[in-house]
């Protein structure tokens, strides 16, 4: 089905949209502030008290490499799709990859997406579908576009292997939302008339969105819905962080032989959840000194240890 679009107006606002939060991001100061407290989860209570990040944390970007990767490709491909299909099956393939991609990746890897390659992998997905008339080897082979893109992801499998990128990659949100879009343009281009079909396609993605306000499945949602105990036995976790000027970065090694919950404490003596940690695993936080984090048992949900931030760099290993 063509409809002959003249002007892509979804793109041209989706590419503004990425490009003003990262002109935000740069200048740096209160607009960075502004801009990750209302579009980015650091943390699972901002997540499940705002579920709707999901939709507004992927237009984030972690650096300028990463925003105009997302860039160039969203224009192409949106620019192609959008013109020839319209902005319905333009933001349908995008958005629908966007937050089914989104959804799985915090199911299975227990972490948070930024950047929008989710989505535009539901477009690459699509144009696939959409240029199906040639056998599926010409489909990648004898368009440019397609060949690129197919290189760009197979750079990024590299780059992350080889550690090349300071961040971690979402290869799954990336096949995910590969396969969406496919499955979109499939329900949408082959059957014309309203099928049962089109109404999976786009029903998965609303799922996947409305299941963020009750995910009793999900051990974050139970952990952030499951206040902790603060004061037990073995330790006292009831500080606040007393102010949040000096930044400092906190690694936590986990040698205790059982999972735990790392939480910290925000101004006001609440507990935030911040991860579940396996045994023998390690990871590293960006925070600031004084800040005070309590780590819990995973099982009883009592304080086994409580920590405050007293130098720009500290190793906690959890016995």
């Amino acid at each position: 089905m063509s409809i002959k679009q003249r002007i892509p107006y979804a793109t041209i606002i989706i590419a503004l949209l990425i490009t003003i939060i990262q002109v935000f991001r740069m200048i740096g100061g209160s607009y960075e502030e502004f801009v990750f407290a209302n579009l980015h989860h650091w943390a699972w209570e901002f997540f499940y008290d705002q579920p709707w990040r999901m939709l507004t944390s992927p237009f984030i970007h972690q650096n300028l490499p990463h925003y105009f990767e997302n860039l160039f490709f969203l224009t192409l491909f949106g620019f192609q799709i959008e013109r020839v299909y319209g902005w319905k099956y333009m933001l349908g393939a995008f958005l629908g990859a966007q937050v089914t991609g989104y959804g799985l990746h915090i199911i299975f890897m227990h972490e948070g997406i930024i950047g929008i390659s989710g989505g535009v992998c539901g477009l690459f997905g699509f144009s696939l579908v959409a240029n199906r008339r040639t056998p599926w080897w010409k489909t990648l082979t004898h368009r440019p576009l397609h060949i690129l893109y197919s290189l760009n992801l197979l750079g990024a499998v590299v780059a992350d292997i080889a550690d090349w990128v300071p961040f971690g990659v979402a290869h799954d949100n990336h096949i995910v939302g590969i396969l969406y879009g496919v499955a979109f343009g499939l329900a949408f281009l082959i059957f014309h008339r309203p099928t049962w079909r089109q109404w999976a396609v786009a029903a998965l993605p609303v799922l996947f969105f409305a299941s963020q306000y009750y995910s009793p499945w999900q051990l974050e949602w139970r952990l952030v819905h499951s206040k902790p105990v603060l004061n037990s036995p073995v330790a006292d976790c009831r500080t606040r962080t007393v102010d949040e000027s000096t930044p400092a970065i906190i690694s936590f090694v986990n040698s205790l032989g059982k999972p735990v919950a790392i939480y910290w404490m925000d101004l006001d003596g609440h507990s935030n959840f911040a991860h579940v940690l396996n045994p023998s695993e390690t990871i590293g936080y960006g925070t600031v000194i004084t800040r005070a984090w309590c780590i819990v048992d995973l099982d009883s949900k009592e304080a086994l240890q409580a920590i405050v931030v007293t130098e720009p760099e500290q190793t906690i290993t959890i016995r």
